[in-house]
């Protein structure tokens, strides 16, 4: 899941870079799963480095998309997940 989240973010702030023309040489992401002990709660830590030539108004926008990724919008939204057992034959 965590390496779901880091390639999809990476990928994510590529194309926009891209796209824009911006300097973006190299993304680095490190992730880190927590479990609250006794809570019914996870926690997932992300940090970004982003190596190029980029002024601040371009590093607030790339966290805004980083956080728009297809993965981080399903992690960060309540998921229900329904199971059944089908009868065998």
């Amino acid at each position: 899941m965590l390496a779901a989240l880091a390639a999809c973010t990476s990928a994510t702030l590529r194309m926009y870079a891209d796209r824009k023309g911006w300097d973006l040489q190299e993304v680095n992401i490190d992730l880190d799963l927590q479990k609250a002990e006794g809570a019914d709660k996870t926690a997932i830590h992300r940090n970004i480095r982003l190596i190029g030539n980029l002024d601040q108004a371009q590093k607030e926008r790339l966290l805004y998309i980083a956080n728009a990724c297809p993965v981080h919008k399903i992690l960060s939204n309540p998921i229900e997940i329904n199971t059944i057992i089908e009868q065998s034959v």
